[in-house]
């Protein structure tokens, strides 16, 4: 049987940065509009702020998970030391895993699993904008199986998402091809 845990037990939660951008920065900013629905890295940070003393301790570090908390998308993301230096929104709640324990991706790829999403749906409150609370994301609690198990998992949710990209780029190119042939046609 796989032993269930929360998050607040093997991530410390923190809650993304409130700055404002500036064009001379060179540490990217992440906001929620740079991934697709289902949390891909989609575009290149556009905006920018200064790392000082305030904002150093919010640096990303490789294997922190970035989770919206509030607004109509819902979707988590690993961040890895490959990508560039980069602060996260304050729409974000971070969340730095103990890797001992968690996989970083295995942890982004349980917290966009279908199940988990539609229990955070009825978690969420707000009127007028969907938010989860930082409590509400700790007592979450998730299946902690092996880490060998963990690592095939996240191996598999990126296998996933890789075909759903190729998937989306060939209708996109049917699409392309057909509007050709119909143009010459007609004309």
């Amino acid at each position: 049987m796989i032993k269930m845990t929360s998050v607040a037990s093997i991530s410390d939660i923190r809650f993304g940065l409130y700055a404002q951008p500036d064009p001379s920065g060179s540490t990217a900013y992440l906001q929620v509009r740079q991934f697709s629905e289902d949390g891909r890295l989609t575009t290149q940070a556009d905006e920018y702020i200064n790392i000082n003393k305030k904002t150093e301790p919010h640096l990303l570090k490789g294997g922190d998970v970035l989770f919206t908390g509030k607004g109509n998308r819902l979707f988590s993301w690993c961040y890895t030391l490959t990508d560039h230096p980069a602060v996260a929104s304050s729409i974000f709640f971070v969340l730095r895993p103990d890797q001992r324990l968690v996989y970083p991706e295995y942890l982004a790829a349980i917290l966009n699993a279908p199940q988990s999403k539609a229990a955070f749906q009825q978690l969420g409150s707000g009127t007028n904008i969907f938010s989860i609370r930082k409590s509400e994301l700790g007592a979450f609690e998730i299946p902690l199986p092996s880490m060998q198990q963990q690592k095939s998992i996240a191996a598999l949710a990126a296998l996933h998402q890789e075909e759903i990209e190729l998937s989306q780029k060939l209708i996109a190119e049917k699409r392309n091809l057909y509007t050709a042939i119909i143009s010459k046609l007609i004309k």
